[in-house]
């Protein structure tokens, strides 16, 4: 197994930009393509954003656990959260051939994220959820 990095976030939309940083800083070490680069603050903020604002129905704190390592070339970001099951792979793809404005909202962040990561897995396990995207550093 290769190097890895653990954030843990409160369920602050505060919380993200620190986050996105510092795995930002973490990556640049493995010389990562632009694609990789561009898919990690893109999955923190979009996966995070949608924890924060859909997973809980409650207003107490909540520690969303974000883990990147890099094995084999392979960068994995997994992130882990106690909020509502969510399985973002069930989701339908957006329609993109009806125009912005006539499109129901949701759906496109999770649409990019499949389309940018080469591999994405969502499960469900002892009350967690657990979304896990790869993408090739080169």
């Amino acid at each position: 197994m290769g190097e890895s990095l653990t954030i843990e976030v409160k369920n602050s939309c505060d919380a993200i930009a620190p986050a996105t940083e510092k795995a930002e800083v973490w990556l640049e070490a493995y010389d990562p393509s632009p694609k990789a680069l561009y898919l990690v603050p893109l999955a923190i903020e979009e996966i995070v954003t949608n924890c924060i604002h859909y997973g809980y129905d409650d207003a107490g704190e909540h520690t969303i656990v974000i883990t990147l390592s890099v094995a084999d070339q392979t960068l994995t970001l997994t992130v882990e959260d106690d909020g509502h099951e969510f399985d973002p792979m069930a989701r339908e793809t957006p329609d993109l051939t009806v125009p912005a404005e006539e499109r129901s909202i949701g759906g496109l962040g999770i649409h990019l994220l499949r389309n940018l990561s080469d591999g994405m897995v969502y499960e469900r396990r002892d009350g967690m959820n657990r979304l896990t995207l790869t993408k090739r550093l080169s």
